[in-house]
């Protein structure tokens, strides 16, 4: 177990999201960022790619393009509408598709995009990760923490809109172990079997 303090708790997530990009892509690959605001992790997605499109849906939060980056202002759920189909490599995502209104209208969107044999690498917050699960016991259910989130997953949630959806092959990965309060966050890098439900992310990968 490690004790840490970190500016930001996204962090080992996004590291776990990386790690697995890094594994597959190829210098010649055009890759897509949906929810593209954090220019740190596009630029470091951009380094191992041909190119970039990243699709943001605020014009406020739209960067400029960049080097081998482009940006899109539009929707996940009109991506076919905003990228040619069969065209993408690899798409990543952090932390959106909790926001998305019809979150398997965006999951067919992008199987329409990406090439065959694309790969998604998509992550999102466990509905009943071990701190909310503990607070839970002494306030009942809440709300989710932030108010824009459409929802939050368990894993059976995941499987069955991927079972929806146009994708056959998937897995899904739990993403740490961890309690946190402030600049506080205890956690397992690795996370127990027996605790799997109780990860504080969820890690789905997803192959066209």
């Amino acid at each position: 177990m490690k004790s840490c303090i970190v500016p930001n708790l996204f962090i080992y997530d996004w590291h776990s999201v990386f790690k697995k990009y890094k594994s597959i892509v190829k210098p010649n690959m055009t890759v897509l960022e949906i929810g593209a605001s954090n220019t740190s992790n596009t630029k470091q997605l951009a380094m191992h790619c041909k190119s970039l499109i990243g699709v943001e849906l605020s014009p406020k939060r739209t960067p400029l393009n960049f080097s081998n980056v482009k940006y899109i202002t539009g929707d996940w759920q009109k991506l076919s509408s905003l990228i040619k189909t069969n065209s993408i490599d690899i798409a990543v995502s952090t932390h959106v598709i909790e926001h998305v209104p019809d979150d398997l209208l965006a999951l067919n969107e992008l199987y329409s995009v990406l090439k065959k044999d694309g790969v998604a690498i998509i992550n999102t917050p466990n509905r009943k990760r071990l701190t909310r699960t503990i607070i839970e016991l002494f306030t009942g259910k809440r709300k989710f923490p932030y108010w824009e989130h459409e929802r939050e997953y368990i894993e059976k949630d995941l499987i069955n809109l991927i079972h929806k959806s146009k994708f056959k092959h998937y897995t899904i990965k739990p993403v740490v172990l961890g309690l946190h309060g402030g600049p506080i966050y205890i956690y397992l890098e690795s996370v127990p079997a027996i605790l799997r439900p109780l990860s504080n992310f969820w890690e789905i990968h997803l192959t066209k």
